[in-house]
């Protein structure tokens, strides 16, 4: 099938914002790190969007244009999300395989046992978030040529076949596919449009246990270059489960929106639990205060391992306004000196790590 590109894109569409990039100071390839899935196949899977009332597809007659053919998939996806029906489609329907990629990705990565519970529902959104933010490339080559003021039209990478066909993917493809599996899993998930420092953009936010909360795929998707412009990927938790006062007063790079309606209230601590293993020794994943954070890039430096990334939370006492700027950097220039030989390393003019909301920081290392 030709790639489907139609008319221009309404403005609010245009949801195309980059995810970060840093340089790798070393000459060495990094390896990949898998995202954290959790979970394993179902023998029979069953998803809870099998239960609803159908929603019979409009019958079609011939080869698609690629105008009909993107109303089809926009057909699809307000049958699936906004009225919360099972698509019945007719033979030879086209956007079928797009459904179908859907839920063999739920049918491999999410378990049956999750249904119906909170717990099941975070557990299912986690995967989600993950398997999107690793799995799915960025359409770099788009964003490149939205900023350079041609007219993209209509691509798939706006659309949920840019991700289940083509993975790939800008923001709004990511945000549209999220709220799709999640429609078909049965749990609130809404999109999100606005701007991420200052360029237009899509997230989600998903609804667990009655309370809301802002998740940005995109911007959890740590990319960084090596080897010549080479990008790699690294995943991150950073705007996992987000209030709408956390998202707007981040100011490195802050999220602006409306958030008068579909309030989320509060900030879920992805970390509050989390450990890391270094060398055999584990940490917590929330560091209290310097001499820690030196304890672990100091077992990072004596592992002799290779060790991609290390997401931490930074919650030392002392530290106020955390969410302003990069109250950080001086422990974290101390920490980087326990690390000898690092492909990734802390200088004047480079930064090896992302910086996100509360304190929570992706550093890249590499030995």
């Amino acid at each position: 099938m030709s790639a489907r590109k139609g008319a221009a894109l309404a403005a609010a569409a245009l949801a195309l914002c980059a995810p970060v990039l840093v340089g790798c100071a070393g000459g060495k390839p990094t390896p990949d790190l898998t995202p954290h899935v959790i979970a394993a196949a179902d023998a029979e899977p069953v998803r809870p969007i099998d239960g609803r009332d159908g929603y019979k597809m409009s019958e079609f007659s011939s080869e698609l244009s690629d105008e009909e053919y993107r109303a089809r998939v926009d057909e699809l996806y307000t049958a699936v999300v906004i009225d919360g029906k099972k698509p019945i489609f007719p033979a030879g329907d086209p956007v079928a395989a797009v459904y179908d990629a859907a839920i063999a990705m739920l049918d491999r990565y999410v378990l049956n046992e999750w249904h119906g519970t909170d717990d099941g529902a975070f557990k299912t959104v986690h995967t989600l978030h993950d398997l999107l933010a690793y799995d799915i490339a960025y359409d770099f080559e788009l964003y490149d040529r939205y900023s350079n003021g041609e007219d993209i039209g209509d691509d798939p990478a706006f659309h949920i076949d840019g991700v289940f066909i083509n993975r790939l993917a800008v923001c709004d493809g990511l945000s549209r596919a999220m709220s799709f599996l999640c429609a078909i899993e049965g749990i609130g998930c809404e999109r999100v449009t606005g701007a991420y420092s200052g360029v237009a953009h899509a997230w989600n936010k998903v609804t667990i246990g009655g309370k809301r909360y802002n998740v940005d795929i995109t911007a959890d998707a740590a990319n960084y270059s090596v080897n010549a412009g080479k990008l790699e990927k690294q995943l991150s938790h950073g705007f996992f489960m987000l209030s709408d006062e956390t998202m707007r007063t981040f100011r490195p790079r802050l999220h602006d929106y409306d958030a008068s309606e579909n309030v989320a209230l509060e900030d879920y601590d992805y970390y509050a639990e989390k450990t890391v293993t270094v060398g055999g020794s584990v940490f917590s994943a929330t560091v209290r205060d310097a001499a820690a954070l030196n304890r672990i890039f100091e077992a990072i430096g004596k592992s002799g391992r290779a060790v991609g990334k290390i997401e931490l939370k930074l919650d030392f006492a002392e530290k106020i306004n955390i969410n302003d700027g990069d109250m950080y950097a001086t422990e974290i220039a101390e920490a980087y000196r326990k690390v000898k030989k690092a492909d990734f390393s802390f200088t004047a003019t480079s930064k090896p790590y992302f910086q996100y909301p509360n304190g929570v920081y992706l550093f890249m290392i590499y030995l």
